[in-house]
C-alpha cells in the first residue's frame, strides 16, 4: 500500500513538472526591429554580434535588452530597448558622424523627384545638370540646392549621408515665393561655442557680430539693428536651425576678415 502511495505521488510530481516546463517552454517571446541611418551598421544585442541593419532579432525574452551600434567613421551608440512580449518592439537610430566619417572620399547619392520641366540647377553656387529618378553622387556633408524657374527660385539645404541614397522632392516655387523660407542646422556652419539657446531667446556671437533673436519669430537683433528674414530660428530635435541668409552672411563676412 505505502508503494503504491509514493509511486502515484511520484506520478502526481511528475505530471506537475512536466506542465511547467511545458510553460516555460511555451512562454511568449518577443523581438525587435533595428534599422540606423546611415544603414549598414553593425549590431550587438546584449554582448552578441547578430548582423548589419536592418536587422530582425527575433525569441528575445521579453524585458530590458541592450544594443550596441557602430560603423566605421561614426561615434558608437549604446541603445536601451524594451521588447514586449509576443510583439516586436522598433529602434531607430541616427548616427552622430565622428571626427571622419565625411572627411576625404565619403559620398552618397540623391535621387530628384518632381523637378519641373526646364527648371535650372545650382548645386553649391554652381550650374548643377541632373533630371528626375537619376542617381547623382556627391560628396558626403551639408549642400545647397537652388532651383530657379520662371515663378521664382527656391533654396533647399540637403545633407548628404555617406553610403545612403536619399530623395529630395523639389516643388516650383509659387509665385509669391521671391524669397524662399530656407533654414539651415546652425552646427554645420557655426561652432558650438558660438551659439546658445535659452528658453526661446538665441544669441550669436561670430565674426565680431552679436546676434539676438527668438524661436519662431522672423525679426532679429543684427548688431543692435533690426533685421527680418525670411525663415525664423527654430529648434528641431533638439538642434538649432537658423536662417540660411543669416547663416551666409555670418560667415562670408568671417571668411573676408584679415
Amino acid at each position: 500500500m505505502k508503494a503504491r502511495v509514493l509511486a502515484a505521488a511520484a506520478l502526481v510530481v511528475a505530471l506537475v513538472a512536466g506542465a511547467a516546463g511545458a510553460l516555460r517552454a511555451e512562454a511568449p517571446t518577443g523581438a525587435v526591429y533595428v534599422t540606423t541611418l546611415p544603414s549598414g551598421a553593425d549590431i550587438w544585442i546584449d554582448g552578441t554580434y547578430v548582423g548589419r541593419a536592418p536587422v530582425l532579432i527575433d525569441a528575445l525574452a521579453p524585458g530590458h535588452h541592450a544594443l550596441t551600434i557602430t560603423k566605421t567613421g561614426w561615434i558608437v551608440q549604446e541603445v536601451d530597448v524594451n521588447v514586449p512580449a509576443g510583439a516586436v518592439a522598433m529602434s531607430s537610430t541616427h548616427l552622430a558622424a565622428g571626427p571622419h566619417a565625411l572627411a576625404g572620399s565619403a559620398s552618397g547619392t540623391i535621387v530628384l523627384r518632381d523637378l519641373p520641366p526646364g527648371a535650372l540647377l545650382a548645386l553649391d553656387g554652381q550650374p548643377f545638370a541632373a533630371s528626375n529618378g537619376k542617381n547623382v553622387k556627391l560628396p558626403a556633408g551639408p549642400h545647397r540646392l537652388t532651383l530657379t524657374t520662371p515663378r521664382g527660385k527656391a533654396t533647399r539645404l540637403i545633407n548628404v549621408l555617406p553610403e545612403t541614397t536619399s530623395d529630395v522632392v523639389l516643388r516650383e516655387p509659387q509665385l509669391d515665393d521671391a524669397r524662399s523660407p530656407v533654414v539651415a542646422a546652425a552646427e554645420d556652419y557655426l561652432p558650438d561655442e558660438n551659439f546658445s539657446v535659452e528658453g526661446k531667446k538665441v544669441v550669436i556671437r561670430y565674426a565680431g557680430h552679436v546676434v539676438v533673436g527668438y524661436l519662431g519669430e522672423q525679426q532679429v537683433r543684427f548688431d543692435g539693428a533690426t533685421v527680418a528674414y525670411d525663415g525664423a530660428p527654430q529648434s528641431i530635435a533638439g538642434k538649432l536651425y537658423l536662417p540660411l541668409a543669416l547663416l551666409e552672411k555670418l560667415t562670408d563676412d568671417m571668411s573676408k576678415s584679415p
